[in-house]
């Protein structure tokens, strides 16, 4: 079993998930990389060129909402949700390693890993759960999971989560446990509008620890960086997601 695998969601930045991927290959040239398109670029070429396990979906998971005029990117209905946890089991099994890595087309990985958490890690920002809920919802919330270790922390790119835990708690949660929070929402799209928060509730109810990781010298990986985020490129070339 490896001990860092790699899940890249890439989508129709060509240009940044290949110089990512490259990177990643300077410091780990052998190590798995499951690099999954939710409906967008065929990336055949790349994963081939980076030998990734590649998977598209054809479902655009990310692929966001309209809301009172308003554009939204994250989770559009509950079946982006339900598909995102799908092809997470996909990539564990997969890539077989003990801890699994998120990557994104702003996530920059400047030296070799250092250090592990034992559930996962992350941007930890203290105050933000509870500003997701409702004070009816934050009350609920600590009532129905009083056993939670309660902070949020930000499971977006650049963190990091150990892969039985994670396994664990998509098998355990029922989807309904997550999708309760979204009527308690103080955001627009839901509580559980973008992947990362998703996965942190997911973690969060089941009672799993997490640690400070990205931007530290812990992971040594910065995010956002938005250094190949190239505006000038064509369609042809690659564009990054669009906040839509």
């Amino acid at each position: 079993m490896n001990k860092i695998g790699f899940y890249f969601n890439c989508y129709k930045n060509n240009f940044a998930t290949d110089n990512i991927l490259n990177i990643i290959r300077n410091f780990y040239p052998n190590n798995p990389i499951f690099l999954m398109c939710d409906n967008g670029n065929n990336f055949t070429d790349i994963a081939k060129k980076y030998n990734c396990i590649y998977y598209y979906s054809s479902i655009n998971i990310l692929g966001g909402k309209l809301i009172n005029g308003n554009r939204y990117m994250g989770f559009s209905n509950s079946t982006c949700l339900i598909e995102y946890l799908k092809i997470l089991e996909i990539a564990i099994k997969m890539c077989n390693s003990e801890y699994i890595v998120f990557m994104e087309d702003d996530s920059i990985l400047i030296n070799h890993i250092n250090n592990f958490p034992l559930h996962s890690g992350g941007d930890i920002n203290i105050n933000y759960f509870e500003s997701l809920l409702t004070e009816e919802g934050f009350k609920i919330f600590k009532n129905k999971y009083p056993y939670a270790k309660f902070n949020y922390w930000n499971m977006a790119g650049g963190s990091i989560i150990h892969c039985q835990t994670l396994l664990e708690c998509i098998q355990n949660t029922n989807i309904n446990d997550i999708l309760f929070f979204d009527k308690y929402s103080t955001h627009p799209l839901g509580f559980c509008h973008m992947n990362d928060i998703a996965l942190s509730l997911l973690l969060l109810i089941n009672g799993k620890t997490n640690e400070k990781w990205t931007n530290t010298t812990k992971s040594n990986i910065l995010h956002p960086d938005k250094r190949f985020y190239n505006k000038n490129l064509t369609v042809s070339d690659g564009v990054f997601r669009n906040k839509i």
